[in-house]
């Protein structure tokens, strides 16, 4: 009987177990609730992370990058610094306030080339000097070194003429139609040029 007992008594400890595992349509959601709560936790820490890593680590497509490096190569061209003046700003956009804390946005696209599949950053950017504003475009490409770009172009506020810092389209088309061999970009960018030894 002691063992019938026994053994009684070990069906309803496994029957309370079984009850306790087993939760109530309450307890379910609340469950469910805590698991959605802490996935989603989970999602927002991984995001804050990569975009302040993406912040405190810009790569060379980052849009403040580009502007940081198209802005310093306008200021070294001379044609740049005879018509707008020795001492160039850049800056973002301009909303019409005097706070320089709204012209730190930078305008940017970020998109694939259809042509050679190249990830490329746009930015646009405002440039003041002594003698005038203009506006600067400058776009980078993931298959160019840092601090190369497909053009750097600034564009007169006053008249809309427009100086050539920077471009190789031309080159950069050279490359894809070449396959990216030395000789064939030699002979393309001569061919572009109207020089080399086929328009002799």
């Amino acid at each position: 009987q002691e063992k019938a007992k026994q053994g009684g008594g070990g069906g309803e400890e496994e029957e309370e177990m079984t009850q306790a595992i087993v939760l109530t349509p309450g307890q379910q959601v609340v469950a469910a609730s805590r698991l959605t709560m802490w996935a989603g936790i989970a999602v927002f820490a991984t995001a804050c992370a990569y975009y302040i890593g993406k912040e405190l680590f810009p790569t060379k497509m980052s849009p403040n990058v580009v502007f940081n490096k198209a802005l310093a190569v306008v200021r070294e061209n001379p044609e740049v610094k005879r018509r707008f003046g020795e001492t160039l700003k850049g800056y973002g956009r301009d909303h019409g306030g005097h706070r320089e804390g709204r012209r730190n946005f930078i305008e940017h696209t970020e998109y694939t080339d259809e042509v050679d599949g190249s990830k490329r950053t746009r930015v646009r950017f405002n440039l003041s000097g002594k003698f005038g504003q203009a506006f600067v475009f400058a776009e980078v490409s993931s298959q160019m070194k840092s601090g190369e770009f497909v053009y750097v172009l600034v564009q007169d506020k006053a008249n809309g003429r427009v100086i050539t810092v920077v471009d190789n389209r031309a080159a950069l088309t050279a490359a894809r139609l070449s396959g990216g061999s030395k000789e064939g970009m030699e002979a393309m960018g001569n061919l572009l040029k109207g020089g080399g030894s086929a328009s002799r």
